[in-house]
């Protein structure tokens, strides 16, 4: 099972540099579980809200990323809910020696609750699910 990471959707659905890259590393991936969480539905309408405030995207562009990504989720992903004890892991993280965002710790508690591979382009994130033994898809 393969969690995938904000960042990595991010890349792909916002159209940067190297969403062909990316979408070629997905397909091979995919005869293995991909998973999201809830959570990730959340920040990817930030992304495209913050892409579209700031200027880098128009209105048009960030309704049509997030429709494919809907339908991309919908057919190709898993999306697991986040549970209670998911936000008290992630603050056990937080508190620890990892230098981490809420957000990214939500990402690594779910991760680690499923047992999965997390799959993302943050490097600080990866760093952290390395140090608490989640194993990483590496590009």
């Amino acid at each position: 099972m393969i969690y995938l990471d904000t960042s990595l959707l991010g890349a792909i659905f916002f159209r940067e540099a190297n969403a062909a890259e990316l979408l070629t590393w997905l397909e091979r991936l995919r005869q293995r579980k991909l998973m999201v969480s809830a959570w990730t539905l959340t920040e990817m309408a930030s992304v495209g809200g913050i892409k579209a405030r700031t200027g880098a995207i128009d209105a048009a562009t960030r309704q049509q990323a997030l429709a494919n990504f809907q339908r991309f989720v919908s057919a190709e992903l898993g999306v697991v809910e986040i549970e209670p004890a998911d936000f008290r892991t992630a603050a056990v993280f937080i508190d620890g020696p990892l230098v981490l965002r809420a957000g990214d710790a939500l990402h690594l508690a779910v991760a680690r609750r499923l047992s999965a591979e997390m799959f993302s382009l943050d490097q600080r994130l990866n760093a952290a699910a390395e140090a608490l033994g989640i194993g990483l898809i590496a590009m």
